[in-house]
């Protein structure tokens, strides 16, 4: 049975694409596009700082193993 209580990080990213797509449908009204566009930014930065953290530790992963290996 799949967990419907977690969000991934793939839901953000999808979430993310939703916003995207309705805004370019016209989805929005003109007073609501601040808001939008306010949670949209927060959640681009929110999905680029897990990005990078997750860089940051494969580059560490990484180096442990090197170093393990000699």
């Amino acid at each position: 049975m799949e967990n419907t209580t977690q969000i991934t990080i793939s839901d953000l990213d999808t979430v993310k694409n939703i916003i995207n797509l309705a805004a370019t449908r016209g989805a929005f009204r003109g007073e609501e596009l601040s808001q939008v566009g306010i949670v949209y930014d927060k959640l681009t930065a929110f999905l680029e700082a897990v990005i990078e953290q997750a860089k940051a530790q494969e580059a560490i992963n990484a180096d442990a193993g090197e170093t393990q290996g000699e």
